[in-house]
């Protein structure tokens, strides 16, 4: 027996963006959509919108000895264990020099360009911090080498002369991560 866990797509699925003010639904609406369970709302979503495909839906085992832990939630010794992998379609020479030459010209690398399935606007991410995964193209990293990447190209960046401590690093680097991987971009482990 499985237990249902999300929509493939779960942001196309979401049944406030089926109303152009989601702050002027009527009372019945406001009030009892927030208390539906997700399978009421994904039902309602395809009775009011039939767009996507009803089996394209993951399941886990609910047998499982541990939860998952979204990354957002991660304690601070998961992210030091946390290993960085690029999605495999990043992966490309094209992919590397474009990011290369968005930090060159100090532009924001638009990451949604080469995957643009999991996104509904586009997505960049600044360029300076967006270095700091360049390591990525040669395979598997860990945050903290990441980490410590960042903290090289910060100091180099400093107006102020003042280092940047590693746990502001750290937060920055976490940030950064935390919204690519929802996008999967990058895949996590720990």
């Amino acid at each position: 027996m499985s237990q249902f866990i999300s929509m493939v797509a779960w942001r196309r699925w979401d049944l406030m963006d089926l109303f152009k003010d989601a702050d002027d639904l009527p009372p019945f609406l406001a009030m009892s959509l927030p208390e539906a369970s997700v399978e009421e709302q994904l039902h309602l979503f395809d009775l009011l919108h039939p767009l996507h495909r009803l089996f394209d839906f993951w399941c886990g085992n609910p047998d499982r000895a541990q939860d998952f832990v979204p990354v957002a939630e991660w304690t601070e010794a998961q992210w030091r264990e946390a290993r960085v992998n690029l999605h495999p379609q990043l992966m490309t020479s094209q992919v590397r020099e474009d990011l290369m030459n968005c930090i060159d010209s100090q532009t924001p690398f638009e990451i949604s360009r080469y995957i643009t399935l999991p996104t509904l606007a586009p997505v960049a991410i600044d360029c300076t911090i967006a270095a700091c995964l360049l390591p990525l193209w040669e395979g598997p990293q860990s945050v903290v080498s990441l980490v410590e990447q960042w903290l090289q190209i910060r100091s180099q960046m400093a107006v102020n002369l003042e280092p940047v401590s590693e746990e502001t690093a750290a937060s920055e680097v976490k940030e950064l991560l935390i919204g690519l991987e929802v996008f999967l971009y990058v895949l996590l482990e720990h």
